[in-house]
């Protein structure tokens, strides 16, 4: 039953690749958590062949300073629950993030087996690092327009306010008005800038 069930999942991840090269690390544990199978994916993230993985507990292909995350995830696993976590490798110097997935498969209540999948999300992480930054960027911008020119044109706009009422010459009153019109479209603008990011009044 067990081999029948691993022929199944070989035949619907090779259906979900190109050309049989599967995309994503594959692997198989049995009912205690040891390595039934490993793609070469899987492989690669391990750093080891094949034959010297099977029979091993798959906590054993993770760094040392992971461990304590894997024996958590084992909980959930033997409660017949799905995990993911993820797991930091330096590769040269260079660090890689992988996404591990384990699923348990269950039959007539009990878990005969688990499938699991590993993934480099190394540069999902890094364009959501990307737009946290480009956010923090953008939202600094419109902070600085705000202070550097919205509340100089607000201040202006009071003192103005307050010359026009202190003047009784329709002529420098309508000069002060246009002024003061001037003044609110770039303010509009101003404004526009910080809400929408748009250069509009």
């Amino acid at each position: 039953m067990l081999s029948e069930k691993m022929e199944d999942i070989y035949m619907q991840h090779d259906a979900d690749t190109d050309n049989n090269t599967p995309t994503e690390g594959l692997f198989i544990l049995n009912a205690d958590g040891n390595f039934v199978h490993l793609n070469e994916k899987a492989l690669s993230f391990a750093g080891e062949r094949h034959g010297t993985l099977i029979g091993k507990h798959f906590s054993s292909i993770a760094p040392e300073k992971e461990r304590r995350k894997i024996h958590y995830t084992l909980g959930e696993l033997f409660k017949g629950r799905s995990t993911r976590y993820t797991i930091p490798k330096y590769d040269y110097g260079i660090k890689h993030i992988f996404e591990v997935n384990i699923n348990p498969v269950i039959q007539n209540r009990k878990i005969i087996m688990f499938v699991g999948t590993i993934r480099d999300i190394t540069h999902i992480r890094k364009m959501e690092a990307d737009r946290k930054k480009a956010i923090s960027r953008e939202k600094m911008f419109r902070e600085s327009v705000a202070h550097h020119f919205f509340n100089p044109i607000v201040i202006a706009r009071g003192y103005l306010q307050l010359v026009m009422e202190g003047t009784c010459n329709n002529d420098e009153r309508e000069k002060l008005e246009a002024v003061k019109t001037a003044v609110g479209r770039i303010e509009s603008v101003v404004k526009n800038v910080i809400r929408d990011g748009d250069i509009r009044e």
